[in-house]
């Protein structure tokens, strides 16, 4: 039983490694192909694939035993790098990267195969749950990172187009995936009794502070975008219909979301005023 835990504690920890490579490696391809200076549709393609990954890291949670989980990230990370090496344009740097990452990932995962060996009996009784939820995974990835995609089509002087947004976009997709996971298992009722491992718990661990960062990447996006419609919007004359179109969707709806952020924060400064302020009168009155 000690083996087991032990076998557990590392596939936890070397998960952890995999997740940090992949998002230095979609970092790394990212600011080679600016620095080729990629054409529009090239720059493009590259967050087609970025999208595509985090799409089917949608599916893994439809492998419930560990091993097979594994087995489809490999595969994933195989496709990816498939289409880094046929849509891009293949530079040495590119190549180095691409290829590296990949081997290093590989690896990890297959030791991850042995660490999760006869490790995953309870797992089983999960299956139908999991597999109803699959349709609200979908709808949430979609929904909150999909709809990046309608900015790839600005044209390329917006500054949603420049470096500073699309490195939250990434950052953001990479971040995003585990809050996804989290609301689904809410909203689902899924039991967290796979946790008591303490490997289990150390990879929660780094999921909570994924979540707290994709947290603070929406207030920032958030901000960014409503900050960048209002310079752009006063300019009507200088953009296509289409930009047009998606600077006012995304003031419309990016700016309710800061309205209600701040709201909400307004409410609760003015309610932890009001507690210290009859916390300090009971205090005098004594």
């Amino acid at each position: 039983m000690i083996q087991k835990e032990k076998r557990l504690l590392v596939a936890n920890i070397l998960g952890i490694f995999i997740d940090i490579f992949n998002l230095a490696e979609q970092l790394g391809i990212y600011f080679i192909a600016k620095d080729n200076d990629l054409e529009e549709t090239a720059q493009q393609r590259f967050f087609f694939i970025l999208f595509g990954v985090g799409g089917a890291s949608t599916i893994e949670p439809l492998f419930l035993h560990p091993v097979a989980k594994i087995i489809f990230s490999i595969c994933v990370e195989s496709g990816e790098l498939i289409a880094y090496l046929l849509l891009l344009k293949n530079t040495t740097n590119l190549l180095i990267v691409a290829i590296l990452f990949f081997v290093l990932e590989v690896i990890l995962h297959l030791i991850c195969i042995f660490c999760e060996w006869n490790c995953g009996e309870k797992y089983s009784r999960k299956c139908p749950s999991v597999w109803c939820a699959f349709p609200l995974r979908i709808m949430l990835y979609g929904a909150l990172f999909e709809t990046q995609i309608l900015f790839l089509f600005l044209d390329a002087t917006s500054p949603f187009r420049g470096t500073f947004y699309e490195i939250l976009m990434i950052l953001g997709t990479f971040c995003g995936i585990p809050m996804v996971e989290k609301v689904v298992d809410k909203g689902c009722h899924f039991g967290d009794d796979d946790a008591d491992d303490d490997g289990d718990k150390i990879y929660s661990v780094w999921v909570v502070v994924l979540m707290i960062i994709s947290g603070i990447l929406v207030l920032i996006v958030t901000i960014t975008a409503v900050v960048y419609c209002a310079q752009l919007l006063p300019n009507r004359s200088e953009y296509k219909t289409y930009d047009f179109v998606i600077y006012i969707i995304t003031i419309t709806s990016y700016g309710s979301i800061l309205f209600s952020l701040v709201c909400a924060l307004g409410c609760t400064l003015c309610f932890c005023a009001g507690a210290f302020v009859k916390a300090l009168k009971e205090c005098l009155s004594k």
